[in-house]
């Protein structure tokens, strides 16, 4: 007999029953981490959300909403990381990602007016470790957020802003490590609940099923010698931002990362390799035609054929489509129909994009700093 108190008995029954119908899944799991945030150790809850996301036809979405951002067969490391922050983002409920859009809410949005320069400089290094893979800005993001940490007269605020961008943009470990100093610090339920999320994230990302394998960007490479042989290389476009920096005369960063590089790659070497023993073994998704891609422009997957029909009255957007996607692979649906909660009332357009005035997230008041 479970130990368990009965409000998460009933919290883990309720997600069950929304975890089996079509588009159910995210809501459930948000059940499940409600749980995760009294209970940080609870297996039962944690595991449940895996189950939940190997649904296949969350699989098959997951997988097209993130082709329509990066290739499939892109394995640079920096793009891995980005898949992840993206499908994060797909599969988050933590109401904060809304609230913090909402009159009232400046100071959450933007970070404490008193830092507010320092945060914003340190988001940017991060952006420029998430869009480009310049591993070297990570190191540089740190100091400037932990000198806003100790300079500002809201902490609590500062560190939540602070792990939400790390969480956001697919840093999860460096976002446990912030929530958790602030959940040590302060009683806040609400980072507690991010934290309860960040840290799954951070323990299962390698195993979510609609993530092509981890590679070092030789696919990437494979892919495009046929594509575009003259394409410059990653490590050639962090080198010409450098130089164009210094031409500019703009300043380099006088700061230092808090860990030597050496160090940080010894430590890394070091690290066991992420448990995939607790992954489907043959996974769920086939991914051997990966290496088998011959490289020539094919089908366009069916995204991008609903796009083209989409914009069918101008024709530069529907050839734009067609000629960005010609190597992106269609993704076949899973064999059964989606299952639909015989409860749920018909979609409608309409009352989907209605906005209330006082909720109305392009409305902010930049002049409200509450």
């Amino acid at each position: 007999m479970t130990a368990d108190p009965a409000y998460v008995q009933r919290l883990l029954a309720r997600a069950r029953a929304e975890g089996q119908w079509y588009c159910g899944q995210a809501d459930a799991a948000a059940l499940c981490f409600e749980g995760l945030a009294l209970f940080p150790d609870h297996r039962e809850a944690a595991e449940l959300v895996y189950e939940f996301f190997c649904d296949a036809w969350l699989i098959y979405d997951n997988r097209n909403a993130l082709q329509q951002n990066i290739e499939e067969w892109d394995d640079r490391p920096h793009q891995q990381r980005r898949r992840l922050a993206l499908s994060f983002r797909f599969m988050s409920r933590w109401e904060g990602w809304n609230r913090e859009y909402r009159r009232g809410h400046k100071r959450e949005r933007e970070g404490p007016p008193d830092v507010r320069d320092r945060l914003e400089e340190g988001k940017g290094q991060l952006l420029e470790a998430y869009c480009l893979g310049d591993e070297e800005c990570t190191g540089f993001a740190w100091p400037l957020f932990a000198e806003a940490i100790h300079r500002t007269s809201d902490p609590q605020t500062t560190l939540l802003w602070v792990g939400k961008q790390y969480a956001d943009l697919g840093f999860f470990a460096d976002a446990v490590e912030v929530l958790a100093e602030l959940c040590s610090r302060f009683n806040d339920p609400d980072a507690r609940r991010l934290l309860a999320e960040a840290k799954w994230w951070r323990d299962n990302a390698h195993r979510l099923p609609w993530l092509p394998p981890p590679g070092d960007g030789s696919r990437y490479r494979r892919m495009m010698s046929f594509i575009d042989p003259h394409a410059p290389s990653d490590e050639g476009v962090i080198r010409g931002l450098h130089e164009l920096t210094k031409e500019r005369g703009q300043p380099e960063p006088d700061w230092k990362p808090t860990l030597d590089p050496a160090l940080a790659e010894l430590v890394a070497s070091a690290l066991p390799p992420a448990d995939a023993a607790s992954a489907p073994n043959p996974p769920l998704v086939d991914w051997s035609f990966l290496d088998a891609d011959d490289g020539q422009p094919g089908e366009l997957p069916e995204w991008a054929k609903k796009q083209m029909r989409l914009f069918r009255h101008n024709q530069d957007i529907v050839e734009h489509i067609a000629r960005e996607h010609r190597w992106s692979r269609p993704i076949q649906p899973p064999s059964t129909p989606p299952r639909y909660d015989p409860n749920d009332p018909p979609f409608d357009l309409e009352e989907f994009l209605e906005l209330d005035d006082d909720e109305n997230e392009f409305g902010l008041d930049d002049k409200d700093d509450v």
